[in-house]
């Protein structure tokens, strides 16, 4: 059981995420499509590295996007931060991973976390966050954007948007942007460091996390995320969080959700 708070809290943004609540447990293999990072909200947590790799114990750790690893928390709950990468310039990723990661100044981060995550409801900084109110809160300085081609940018807010669309394609949008697909891909990855297609895939499991502690059914959802059918769904969600949907559902329950500024929240919401 978590100790250290009863009601999970999750604050989610376009370019930003926090999570403070449940993990579950399953040490599963997981692979998140943003820089992740996890901190113990009390004592140590146990990370594997890949499916089966070596594991450590560590109060926080951080990852590059889609790295697969398994998760463990002896205390039973987590703090999780997720930056989308296409928001962030390599450089910046990668000056945060290593933060994180350093034996002097992780946990020093790991602690300033802790705090922050007590502050959120209590000081009103969840609703209507912002990625700059976001990176002072939980880090103590702001990261810059990543500059990106007009027609990506566009590009990436249709996805975003219209996430449920399972037709949309790169052909689409190459068409919207006055781009051969080949150029359009190309283009793409360039300037967010991830294929068109993952980055597709991660929006639309990512988009789950909306509906986290929603009453309308799991069928209902898969079809309104966009995916064929509910095996398809299932299968995704596992992959990418080591948990099946329905057990997500079950540990969000009472969880308390702030919308960062301008990210809409799917429909039918619960919000405690």
């Amino acid at each position: 059981m978590i100790t250290h708070r009863r009601t999970g809290q999750m604050a989610i943004g376009r370019d930003r995420f926090f999570y403070s609540g449940l993990l579950g447990n399953s040490g599963k293999p997981r692979r998140l499509g943003g820089v992740t990072i996890y901190v113990a909200p009390e004592g140590e947590l146990d990370i594997g590295f890949g499916k089966s790799g070596r594991s450590e114990r560590r109060q926080i750790v951080a990852l590059a996007p889609y790295e697969t690893h398994r998760l463990i928390s002896p205390c039973g709950g987590i703090l999780n931060l997720g930056f989308e990468p296409e928001s962030l310039r390599p450089q910046d990723q990668a000056r945060l991973i290593a933060h994180c990661n350093d034996t002097k100044s992780g946990p020093q981060l790991a602690q300033r976390i802790r705090e922050a995550e007590a502050l959120l409801s209590a000081s009103g900084k969840g609703a209507g966050f912002t990625s700059t109110s976001f990176d002072l809160l939980f880090l103590g300085e702001t990261l810059a954007e990543r500059a990106k081609d007009h027609r990506i940018e566009k590009a990436l807010k249709t996805i975003c948007i219209e996430i449920e669309d399972n037709a949309l394609s790169a052909d689409d949008l190459a068409a919207e942007a006055g781009l051969s697909t080949s150029r359009f891909l190309h283009l793409f990855k360039e300037n967010t460091g991830i294929a068109f297609r993952s980055l597709r895939m991660w929006k639309r499991a990512r988009r789950f996390l909306d509906h986290a502690n929603g009453n309308e059914s799991l069928t209902e959802v898969a079809l309104e995320l966009g995916y064929p059918d509910s095996s398809h769904f299932s299968h995704s969600i596992r992959r990418t969080y080591g948990l099946k949907p329905r057990s997500i559902r079950l540990g969000a329950r009472d969880l308390r959700v702030f919308a960062g500024a301008g990210y809409t929240l799917g429909p039918d919401r619960v919000m405690p």
